[in-house]
């Protein structure tokens, strides 16, 4: 449990993998129990009924639908969820505007209106609309990737808290990040990827930026 960051080359292939959007041979256990990687018996639709969530690392291509509304977003990858649906043919929208509009709420979204275009919102509200679809979940393993690339400061804030209070409340969470600072503050513990491997693991008491550009570069310094 707790906060395990993650920084070097090959970071964003290891969030895709577990995330389900790309194949992979190797052994991953959640909660004790095997998961696929090879694609032919789990995806990222799988992968969210093990209780996996994901913030990827590229909102846009990835997290949403620029052209559908929020509260359509909000259910992304998880439309098929009982308290949405009607009955078996028809989503039930107005639970799902009504579920949008109380997790804007919690998440600070502005403005919050449901019916907005996800490319109405600014880029810190946008990343906050993806948190809220996932976090709201309540997951066991939080994937997230580059959680505060291209947001404002007030907004980084309120999602570092947020990664936070998913831990303290016993919850995993691993994070992909290029922002040593965010690594080095957050993480319970830091992992550096070289070459698609990982170089060492580090105790944020332990090291320090020059430690880790030096893994990110391939080279252990305490090794040597």
């Amino acid at each position: 449990l707790g906060i395990a960051g993650v920084a070097g080359n090959g970071q964003s292939e290891l969030l895709e993998v577990l995330g389900g959007f790309h194949p992979a041979t190797g052994t991953v256990r959640v909660n004790g129990e095997e998961i696929d990687l090879t694609g032919k018996t789990s995806d990222g639709q799988s992968r969210r009924a093990r209780g996996i969530a994901h913030v990827p690392e590229d909102r846009h291509h990835l997290g949403l639908i620029l052209d559908f509304a929020a509260w359509e977003n909000m259910v992304f990858g998880y439309h098929n969820a009982p308290e949405y649906q009607k009955n078996a043919v028809l989503m039930d929208n107005a639970a799902i505007v009504k579920a949008t509009e109380a997790a804007m709420e919690r998440f600070d979204v502005r403005p919050p209106i449901p019916q907005l275009p996800a490319r109405g919102f600014s880029g810190g509200n946008q990343q906050k609309i993806v948190l809220a679809r996932e976090i709201e979940r309540n997951p066991d393993l939080l994937l997230i990737g580059q959680p505060t690339r291209g947001v404002d400061i007030g907004a980084i804030e309120f999602i570092h808290r947020r990664i936070v209070e998913l831990r303290d409340a016993g919850k995993a969470v691993l994070l992909v990040s290029v922002e040593l600072d965010e690594i080095m503050s957050l993480s319970d513990r830091i992992a550096v990827m070289f070459d698609g491997r990982i170089m060492g693991e580090r105790l944020p008491a332990d090291t320090s930026a020059q430690d880790l550009g030096l893994l990110m570069a391939g080279i252990d310094g305490k090794a040597a």
